[in-house]
């Protein structure tokens, strides 16, 4: 029953691109506005969905409504044309059946050009009804004669009370504006009356601001259009098929495109296509007595989809990847992914040596990264004094980087090697043979490290050999163009030696200043820093090695009230990692890269245990440095609710003032070496400007392996967190 209700529900949301529960129920409640529609409607949606999953579809797509939302619109139709009766209910139930297929095969085809089927299984349906009833076809059904009388008859079937206030609604008088828009709403559902497109616009406004506002938006243009060229403004004023352009607007400004102001253009444009469509599409088809209803809609929208799937450059119009059903989610999720892993490349390249280096040259060097070779990096070992060596400097082994390990920088397959080529004296290079001692290791196609300087006779892998990130590959030497012992590192996009430099970030790394520690993530260390990759700390990764299978189980203690919750891990289809809190069904995606531990995406009940761990371990590094932040950024959806909130996702495609700020700090360790006992200290907050909106503070204290207590402070309200090992 439970799969029914979701299935039948979710259709009605769908019509207007959306998966909100309580948008569906007052949709489903406005299409009774006209008792006929609404039952017809209905028993189509829930046919759909029996012969749909009778038939052997997936279970989830069924769930969705995916298959039954152009249904809903058939029944609508066929209430509308046609008296109720036996054969009434036969022809209903052979339309819901025909849509369905329709839908099924329609969704196969279009998906390979990767655009949607949107309302073209309704439009297919209708014609083929209205064209085998009545005439020569099937005279069992008969003609309805309500669409003439249907305002009293329904109203009149709510009773005396209620019938009355609904006729005095009807009369109501909106400026000429507001009732052509409200009615194109109510025509969706195929009831001109103020009342459904009320309701309707209502449940648009909770469900989505920006749907809302694109309505409005593309409804306006269409309407000033078709004025401004002296167009059939009948269409609008009397069929109110205006709402053509709101589906448009909502499909393109929010649904399949990014909101953004050029998504906001695009819409104005495409309600002036939509114009000309109805009016061309209209004549068209008048020839052979079949109206257009929603193709102008599907036809425009399918168009400016498959064009913008085959363009060259995104010029800010950026398609949804990853569908959220909501114009809000997908903008702020768009945003705060684009500012999350802005810089992050596929393949991780890592610093290639162990302890803390000193960046003698780095990219645009003034010595000897220039031109074609300008984004490399020259690392040497210095005190604090900014000395590479120890008195009195005239041997290789008084500096201190010399004969020490260097590290493959990440995964690949050794494809160049060079070696047998003797280290210099201090002060004097090789110009005859540049580059030393070098190995060159191929991370992927195009993509290439060379690490140059090697010492003579040190390597420890050979050509041909598959090396592990963090694998000993040879020793610090002083070969080539080197007057003291030093690694020169660089990325490039071919195998050779002496190969066109590659700017490449390091994925992760920490730098120091004055004893106080910096992360880095996806950055380029610079000119006279101390950089050095990042050491895991055992207890730290054991804590947040979460892997598929695992159970965890808390005592939750909340001012004085004492629960349980467990959580399980698993990992899905597209092998995302996901944390599962099984009291409230929310679930939390994360990665876990053996550097960071990091929260990607959270749904569900957003005051469960499993939201506040997503928010105060958002983003955790797994090695421990004294006072180090490492500061994030956190969705505005969901964290952050009220007035603003609404306000922000009204003006949120041409700007965000809310802004979401995460923290964590170290705190404490007791040993450096065999830690027991880490304290790390987290914040989320919302602010606009300087003032503070939200704002929620963690402690985390890791007592042993899988064990630790969580602290959550937000006012008055305190969270003590105890995970059971």
């Amino acid at each position: 029953m439970k799969f029914y209700r979701d299935s039948i529900v979710n259709s009605y949301a769908q019509i207007f691109f959306s998966n909100h529960k309580w948008f569906a129920y007052l949709l489903l409640i406005a299409s009774f506005i006209d008792p006929y529609l609404g039952l017809s409607g209905l028993i189509a949606a829930t046919a759909s969905v029996f012969f749909a999953k009778w038939m052997g579809f997936n279970k989830e797509t069924i769930r969705t409504g995916m298959y039954s939302y152009n249904s809903i619109l058939v029944g609508f139709t066929i209430a509308v044309f046609y008296k109720m009766s036996l054969p009434f209910f036969g022809l209903l139930l052979l339309a819901s059946l025909l849509t369905m297929l329709l839908t099924v095969c329609l969704s196969a085809f279009v998906s390979s050009y990767k655009i949607p089927f949107l309302s073209l299984p309704f439009m297919f349906s209708v014609w083929a009804i209205l064209k085998s009833v009545g005439g020569h076809g099937f005279k069992a059904v008969e003609w309805s004669e309500r669409g003439i009388y249907s305002i009293n008859e329904y109203y009149s079937f709510w009773g005396p009370e209620m019938g009355e206030f609904m006729k005095n609604l009807a009369e109501v008088k909106f400026p000429l504006l507001i009732d052509v828009y409200l009615k194109s709403l109510g025509a969706i559902f195929f009831q001109y009356n103020l009342l459904t497109g009320i309701l309707i616009a209502v449940g648009l406004l909770i469900y989505s601001r920006i749907a809302f506002s694109l309505s409005v938006l593309g409804f306006l243009t269409g309407y000033f259009f078709v004025q401004y060229f002296h167009g059939n403004m009948d269409e609008l004023e009397y069929s109110y098929i205006g709402f053509n352009y709101i589906l448009t607007s909502i499909a393109l400004g929010g649904f399949f495109m990014v909101p953004s102001w050029r998504s906001y253009v695009l819409v104005m444009v495409c309600a002036a296509l939509i114009a000309l469509s109805i009016s061309s599409l209209g004549k068209f088809f008048s020839v052979f007595g079949l109206p257009i209803y929603s193709l102008p809609f599907s036809l425009i929208v399918m168009l400016v989809i498959y064009a913008l799937n085959n363009r060259y450059s995104l010029n800010g119009l950026n398609m949804v990847q990853y569908q959220l059903y909501s114009p809000e989610k997908n903008l702020y999720t768009f945003r705060n992914r684009l500012e999350r892993f802005k810089n992050d490349t596929y393949f991780h390249i890592h610093l290639p040596y162990f302890g803390e280096w000193f960046v003698s040259q780095a990219h645009e060097g003034k010595i000897t990264h220039k031109e074609d070779w300008r984004f490399a990096f020259d690392f040497v070992i210095a005190d604090e004094t900014q000395k590479t060596f120890k008195s009195p400097g005239e041997q290789l082994t008084d500096f201190y980087c010399y004969n020490l390990p260097v590290l493959s920088p990440a995964a690949g397959y050794v494809v160049t090697l060079v070696d047998g080529i003797e280290d210099n004296n201090i002060g004097d290079v090789n110009l005859g043979e540049n580059w030393g001692n070098t190995i060159v290791i191929k991370h992927a196609d195009f993509l290439y490290s060379k690490i140059s300087h090697i010492k003579q006779g040190s390597f420890k892998v050979k050509l041909g050999d598959y090396v592990k990130k963090g694998e000993v590959l040879a020793s610090c030497g002083n070969s080539g163009r080197s007057p003291e012992p030093h690694i020169h590192f660089q990325m490039q996009s071919t195998p050779f030696v002496g190969a066109k430099t590659l700017k490449y970030p390091i994925a992760y790394y920490v730098s120091k200043l004055n004893g106080q520690y910096k992360f880095h993530s996806f950055d380029y260390p610079l000119e006279g820093q101390t950089v050095f990759r990042i050491n895991t700390t055992a207890l730290l990764k054991n804590n947040f090695d979460f892997v598929p299978g695992m159970t965890m189980d808390f005592a939750v203690d909340t001012n004085g009230e004492k629960t349980n919750v467990k959580w399980e891990v698993f990992v899905d289809a597209a092998n995302q990692a996901y944390i599962y809190c099984h009291e409230t069904e929310s679930v939390a995606y994360f990665v876990n890269n053996e550097t960071l531990h990091y929260f990607t995406d959270f749904k569900g009940d957003k005051t469960s245990l499993l939201y506040y761990f997503y928010l105060g371990a958002h983003k955790i590094l797994l090695g421990y440095y004294d006072q180090l932040e490492v500061k994030d950024i956190l969705p505005i959806d969901g964290f952050f609710t009220g007035f603003a909130k609404v306000i922000q996702d009204f003006v949120a495609p041409f700007g965000i003032y809310l802004k979401t700020q995460y923290t964590a700090k170290f705190m404490e360790i007791d040993d450096l070496l065999s830690p027991t006992k880490i304290k790390i200290s987290s914040s989320a907050q919302v602010k606009i400007g300087s003032s503070v909106r939200r704002k929620i503070d963690f402690d985390f204290v890791i007592n042993h392996s899988k064990n630790f207590t969580m602290t959550i402070n937000e006012g008055k309200v305190c969270k003590h967190v105890i995970r059971i090992a």
